[in-house]
């Protein structure tokens, strides 16, 4: 999968990609994610790529002329199965969202920045708008490395045990289970038996009761 990132502050997602699980994947050649400095398109002598709302508005608006010839410069290059925009007022990213994008080849994310990008843009050249929630942040940067994040660990290949992925929370629906590691006794505070039982039928009957019961504590919305 490649993920072609456009974005005025491109050192804002130099880290989130150069460790951990991102890394492996770019290392294995599963996943290939280019940071793209909107600069670069920019007008005139010093680059621009935004101005003045029409109307009056306070704060600055990114331009449609840089980002229209930017991302046609990527089409041109290769085919896009989306073309997504980083907005409080997209639909709530989820798992099943991250589910469906890590089956795409080819993802373009244009990062918002100041009061948002010119409307046309957004009538014309994207094809998927998401949010990472209720909430406004500096920049979209960060929910794009949170949406490659998500998307990146579930492309096969990626993780060392697949089938670990399949019990991450939201993935059915339901929150994920408790989880525990040695000592099975610490400072009086013990594994449940179920366990440690070395009976694989009650541990996953065991899991799936806590991973309800958690659900019905915790996020109930979930369950409807």
């Amino acid at each position: 999968m490649q993920i072609d990132i456009i974005t005025v502050v491109p050192d804002l997602l130099q880290s989130p990609f150069s460790h951990s699980i991102m890394k492996r994947a770019a290392d294995k050649g599963l996943l290939q994610v280019n940071v793209i400095n909107l600069r670069n398109y920019g007008l005139g002598k010093s680059k621009q790529v935004d101005d003045k709302a029409f109307g009056g508005e306070a704060g600055m608006v990114m331009m449609i002329e840089p980002i229209a010839n930017c991302i046609n410069d990527l089409k041109a290059k290769k085919n896009y199965d989306e073309v997504i925009y980083m907005t409080p007022d997209g639909k709530t990213f989820n798992q099943k969202m991250a589910n469906q994008l890590s089956l795409k080849e080819n993802l373009i994310i244009l990062c918002g920045h100041y009061k948002g990008i010119d409307e046309r843009l957004r009538e014309h050249f994207i094809t998927m708008e998401i949010s990472v929630g209720d909430y406004v942040l500096s920049g979209g940067e960060l929910a794009a490395a949170v949406v490659v994040d998500a998307v990146g660990r579930l492309i096969p290949g990626v993780l060392n045990d697949e089938s670990s992925a399949l019990f991450d929370s939201f993935q059915d629906d339901l929150l994920s289970h408790p989880i525990y590691t040695r000592p099975a006794e610490y400072n009086g505070w013990k594994v449940p038996p179920v366990l440690l039982s070395g009976d694989p039928k009650l541990v996953k009957q065991w899991k799936e009761e806590q991973s309800l019961k958690r659900t019905e504590e915790r996020r109930p919305d979930l369950l409807k």
